[in-house]
């Protein structure tokens, strides 16, 4: 038996990784599997929306810069499909308004570490 165990809400816990940029997308989603999620992987915000109409998704992980549709709108539009989807944002922009008073999804700065993801990604 081993001495490893995973919280139980992470080893059920399937993301859904909405990032445009390749190299990042690659590296956070090894991340999150080290961390014990299932992770999807999507390109776009569309893809995405054809992921979550297919599949269980606990946890939703986008970047705010997508091409096309943002990922404020792709995860608002996320969010009327299914209600209790957890979001998580991700930026590389220089300036972005913070949530009033800590409210609101988390919002991770590019290149955000295992520890913010970590806390972001902890059950509320």
């Amino acid at each position: 038996m081993s001495d490893f165990s995973l919280p139980v809400e992470t080893a059920m816990s399937k993301v859904l990784l909405v990032e445009d940029f390749e190299p990042l997308r690659t590296s956070t989603a090894a991340v999150l599997r080290q961390m014990g999620f299932t992770v999807v992987e999507a390109d776009s915000a569309e893809s995405a929306m054809a992921v979550l109409a297919a599949e269980h998704i606990d946890v939703l992980f986008t970047d705010i810069s997508l091409p096309g549709v943002s990922g404020e709108v792709f995860a608002a539009e996320a969010r009327v499909l299914h209600p209790s989807l957890q979001l998580v944002f991700g930026t590389g922009l220089a300036q972005f308004p913070s949530p009033a008073h800590g409210s609101g999804p988390p919002l991770l700065r590019k290149p955000y570490t295992r520890a913010e993801l970590e806390a972001a990604l902890a059950p509320s």
